[in-house]
C-alpha cells in the first residue's frame, strides 16, 4: 500500500497542524537474545569453476582468476546445485546471512517486521562478461559485496574468506579475511549485528603490511531489491544528497556522456540531480537505458538510500564522509534496460549502491607502508515512510508536500532503528528564519516495523524552507532535515547541602543544548523565601564560583542559559529554586522550606478543602517548634479527618485555630494536616486564604498562606432531541 493513502484520514487533523499515524503499541517488542549458527545452503552454479586460470598482477603482488570464455561456453553450460557454507547472524529485527567461499559477502538481509530480504539474491550463480577487464567476468550472485584493489568489482568477489566470530550479548561479530599474507595489501571485514537494533554494521580494514605505499581501490557494492518480489520496479527511488552527478556510464541519450559515441574516462560528464532538463533521474521508472553516476565531487550527506514507493520498503546506507568520500548509484534500465540474461535466469532484477575511498573509480587511494584505513558503516532496512530525506543511526525522517482538496500540507514519516516506548520522542516543525513552531508532537510507541506518519498544515510554506527535527525526551537530535536551533538549552544548579558552615562557599552548575553548544550562563539569587530573585552573575561561560553569605540567611539559586544560536532558556519557577543552602556559622535550626497547601485551589460552593501545614527543619540542631494555623472564617474542620502531631491542639471559635509545639530533628519534617468544610454559603470569587506562622527557626516566625478560590458555576442548557 502506497504511503500517500495514509495521509487521507488524517485531513482532519491538517487544519489544526497536528496528525498521527496508524493506531501502534504504547510498549516496545520484548527484545530477544542475538545469535549465531553455522548452516549451508544449495545454490544452483553453473559450472565457472572449472574454467579458471589463475593470473598473478605484480602490481598488487597477488593473484586472481580469469575466466576462459571460450572453452566455458563450449562445454555447453547448465546450473547444477551446489552447497555452500552459510553464516547466520540474527536479532529480533533482522536476519543476516554471509557466503564466506562467494567473496565473503553478506548474502541476505531480511527485516523481520515485513518478512523480506532487503538484498537482491539471485536464484543461480551465473558468471557474467562484467568486472575488470584484465579479469574478464564477474558474477552477480548479490548481497553485499567487497571490491579491491580495483574497480569495477575488483578481483576478490568470488574468493573465498577465512571468517572468525564473536557472540556477545550486545550482539554478534563476524570478521571477513581475505589473506593474512605479509606481502600483499589485505582486507578484514568486520559484519557486526547489535542485539537491539536494525542495522547493520560494517567495517572495512584495508592493511598495508609491506614496507613502501600502495596505491589501491576500494569499494562496497550491495546489490538491491526491497520487497517482496526479489526485483525492482518503477517507483523505487534512489536517494543522494548531491546536487550534481558524473556520468561512469549510460545508454540513455538524455544525459551527457552517453554511450555511444562517449565512454567517459572521468568526472566530465555531470547532470543536475535529481532533476535534469525536466526529467527526475532519481526514479527508475523515469529511466530509458543503463545509468551507472557518482555524487559529484564526492559523497555529501553521510547517507544515501534506495526506497521502493510501491512496496513501501528501502535500505539507507549511513557513512563517514571523511573517509568513504564515493557514492555512486547503478541501475539496468527501465523502458529499454540491459537484458536480464546476462546475470540471471528467471528475469529478476536489481539496483546498486557503492560506497568508495576514493571519490570515483578514476581516483586512487594509498596507504603508506605498515598503516592501516579503517571505519564503519551502516546498512538500515525501513518501511512504512517515503523515501528518506534524513537518515542518522537513530532514525529515518521523510517529509513530502501534499495536498487535499486545496489544502497542502507536510507528509511527514519517522522511522527508529530502535523501539522507543510511547511519549519518549517527539517531532517538532518550525519555520528556521522565525523559529516560529508549526508542530509540536509527542511520538506513540515507534521501531522497526512501527514507523510514525503525520500530517502537518503547511500554512504557505515549503519543505526546502522549513524544519523538520526529531528528538528524544532528553534533547538529542535523532535526525532533522533542514536542521536549525530553536530550541533553548536546559540548565540546572548542582545540589547543594542543606547547610554549609562557611560564608563562602562554591556553587556549581551546568546545562546541555541539542546542536551549537552552550555560550553563557546567567545565575540569579534569592535571599530567604520571602526575598526577591537578583542577578549575581550573567554572561558567564564559567559553571562554578564562589558566592558569599551571611550567618542564618538561606540562599535559593537558579540558572538559565544560552546557546550559540541565541536561544536562551527560561529560568524556572521552583519554590525552592533549583538548589538552596543555609549558612551556619554557629549551630541553628532552618525553617525556611516549610510550607504549607490546599487542594483544590478552585473548589465550589459547600465543597471540603484539604490542608497540610510540612514543618521542615534543613538547619543543624533539633528545632523547638510553635505553630500557630489560623483558618478563613467559616470553615469548620470535618470530624476524623485530622492528622496531628501528638501535642497539637484544636480551639473552635469564630475561626479554626490549630496551635502546635513541639521538636523537629534536623533534616526531618513534622506534618499537620486536615479537612475544611465551609459552614456557610461562600458567595463564588471569594478568596479562602489560610495562614500559618511558625516559629522556631534561627531568622523568626515564618508565615506561609494557602489561597483558595471559590469558583462560579455557569449551567448550559442541554437540548433533547428526538431521534
Amino acid at each position: 500500500m502506497n504511503t500517500l493513502r495514509h495521509w487521507k484520514w488524517l485531513l482532519v487533523l491538517v487544519l489544526i497542524g497536528l496528525g498521527a499515524g496508524p493506531p501502534v503499541s504504547t510498549h516496545p517488542p520484548p527484545v530477544a537474545p542475538v545469535s549465531f549458527r553455522v548452516t549451508s545452503i544449495s545454490i544452483p552454479t553453473y559450472p565457472y569453476s572449472n574454467y579458471l586460470i589463475p593470473v598473478y598482477s605484480p602490481t598488487y603482488n597477488m593473484t586472481y582468476r580469469r575466466l576462459d570464455w571460450g572453452a566455458y561456453r563450449n562445454s555447453n553450460p547448465r546450473p547444477a546445485p551446489r552447497t555452500y557454507q552459510l553464516l547466520v547472524l540474527e536479532n529480533p529485527y533482522l536476519k543476516v546471512t554471509l557466503l564466506p567461499e562467494v567473496g565473503g559477502r553478506v548474502y541476505q538481509m531480511i527485516y523481520k517486521p515485513t518478512g523480506n530480504n532487503e538484498l537482491y539474491q539471485n536464484p543461480v550463480l551465473k558468471p557474467t562478461g562484467w568486472g575488470p577487464s584484465e579479469q574478464g567476468w564477474w558474477l552477480a550472485a548479490g548481497g553485499i559485496e567487497w571490491c579491491l584493489p580495483v574497480d569495477e568489482h575488483g578481483y576478490e568477489w568470488g574468493e573465498a574468506w577465512s571468517w572468525s566470530a564473536i557472540t556477545s550479548t550486545a550482539g554478534v561479530t563476524v570478521t571477513l579475511r581475505d589473506s593474512t599474507a605479509p606481502d600483499r595489501l589485505r582486507a578484514a571485514i568486520t559484519v557486526s549485528l547489535p542485539a537491539d537494533r536494525a542495522c547493520l554494521a560494517v567495517s572495512p580494514r584495508l592493511e598495508n603490511p609491506t614496507g613502501h605505499a600502495i596505491d589501491y581501490k576500494y569499494w562496497s557494492n550491495a546489490m538491491l531489491a526491497p520487497g517482496p518480489s526479489n526485483s525492482v520496479g518503477p517507483e523505487l527511488r534512489f536517494v543522494f544528497n548531491a546536487s550534481e552527478m558524473a556520468v561512469h556510464s549510460t545508454g540513455d541519450t538524455r544525459l551527457p556522456g552517453h554511450f555511444p559515441p562517449t565512454m567517459p574516462t572521468g568526472p566530465d560528464y555531470r547532470f543536475s540531480w535529481p532533476v535534469y532538463n525536466g526529467t527526475d533521474f532519481s526514479r527508475l521508472g523515469n529511466w530509458r537505458q543503463w545509468l551507472g553516476f557518482f555524487e559529484y565531487p564526492q559523497a555529501t550527506g553521510g547517507f544515501n538510500a534506495v526506497y521502493d514507493d510501491a512496496v513501501e520498503e528501502g535500505v539507507v546506507r549511513l557513512f563517514p564522509t571523511t573517509v568513504a568520500r564515493g557514492s555512486k548509484g547503478f541501475g539496468f534500465g527501465w523502458a529499454s534496460p540491459i537484458d536480464w540474461r546476462n546475470w540471471t535466469d528467471d528475469g529478476s532484477t536489481y539496483v546498486e549502491l557503492h560506497g568508495g575511498v576514493a571519490p570515483t573509480f578514476w581516483d586512487t587511494a594509498r596507504i603508506g607502508a605498515g598503516q592501516a584505513t579503517a571505519w564503519t558503516e551502516y546498512w538500515c532496512p525501513l518501511s512504512g515512510i517515503a523515501p528518506p530525506q534524513a537518515a542518522t543511526l537513530e532514525a529515518a525522517l521523510s517529509v513530502r508536500e501534499e495536498d487535499s482538496g486545496g489544502v497542502p500540507y507536510f507528509a511527514i514519516g519517522v522511522h527508529s532503528t530502535v523501539p522507543r516506548t510511547a511519549v519518549s520522542t517527539e517531532l517538532y516543525v518550525w519555520e528556521p528564519a522565525t523559529c516560529l513552531e508549526l508542530a509540536h508532537l509527542k511520538l506513540p510507541a515507534v521501531g522497526p516495523g512501527a514507523p510514525f506518519t503525520a500530517a502537518v498544515a503547511a500554512q504557505g510554506r515549503r519543505v526546502g524552507t522549513t524544519a523538520f527535527v526529531y528528538l528524544d525526551s532528553a534533547g538529542k537530535l535523532l535526525a532533522a532535515l533542514n536542521p536549525h536551533d530553536c530550541l533553548p538549552p536546559v540548565s540546572s544548579i548542582a545540589p547543594l547541602p542543606s547547610w554549609v558552615g562557611t560564608e563562602s562557599f562554591t556553587v556549581t552548575w551546568g546545562g546541555r543544548d541539542t546542536w551549537s553548544g552552550i555560550a553563557a550562563y546567567d545565575v540569579q539569587v534569592r535571599d530567604g523565601y520571602e526575598g526577591n530573585w537578583s542577578d549575581w552573575l550573567t554572561d558567564t561561560a564559567a559553571i562554578s564560583a564562589t558566592f558569599v553569605g551571611a550567618h542564618g540567611h538561606t540562599y535559593f539559586f537558579r540558572v538559565r542559559a544560552r546557546d550559540a544560536f541565541g536561544n536562551q532558556g527560561p529560568y524556572t519557577d521552583e519554590e525552592w529554586g533549583q538548589a538552596f543552602t543555609t549558612v551556619l556559622t554557629a549551630p541553628a535550626a532552618v525553617l525556611e522550606t516549610s510550607r504549607k497547601l490546599a487542594y483544590p485551589r478552585l473548589v465550589s460552593p459547600g465543597q471540603p478543602i484539604a490542608y497540610t501545614v510540612l514543618v521542615s527543619n534543613t538547619g543543624n540542631i533539633t528545632a523547638h517548634v510553635t505553630l500557630t494555623d489560623t483558618c478563613f472564617p467559616g470553615l469548620l474542620p470535618v470530624s476524623g479527618t485530622a492528622h496531628l502531631p501528638l501535642t497539637a491542639t484544636l480551639v473552635t471559635s469564630a475561626s479554626i485555630v490549630i496551635r502546635w509545639s513541639g521538636q523537629v530533628a534536623p533534616g526531618e519534617a513534622v506534618r499537620v494536616s486536615y479537612i475544611l468544610s465551609p459552614a456557610q454559603a461562600l458567595l463564588p470569587g471569594t478568596m479562602l486564604t489560610n495562614t500559618v506562622e511558625i516559629s522556631g527557626g534561627i531568622r523568626g516566625p515564618v508565615t506561609r498562606r494557602a489561597v483558595v478560590r471559590v469558583a462560579h458555576l455557569v449551567w448550559l442548557p442541554v437540548v433533547l432531541r428526538e431521534m
